[in-house]
């Protein structure tokens, strides 16, 4: 499994749990904790996910193999 699929595997898992802890009570009182702490982490997975793509498909190698002619 390529490390960008595992990451957007754990964002899912992320947004599943933050679902259930918005639209339920179903972490008691860490409810709030988890709706404000979540969408940060995925933040912040995301944006290293962009990161290494950005820097994945803008090598010159890259970029010189797959020009169009």
């Amino acid at each position: 499994m390529r490390k960008t699929l595992g990451l957007n595997l754990l964002i899912l898992i992320l947004l599943i749990i933050f679902t259930l802890g918005f639209f339920t009570n179903i972490f008691g009182s860490l409810t709030i904790y988890g709706i404000v702490i979540v969408p940060i982490l995925m933040l912040a997975i995301g944006g290293y996910v962009f990161i290494i793509n950005f820097k994945k498909y803008n090598q010159n190698d890259f970029n010189n193999n797959h020009r169009l002619k």
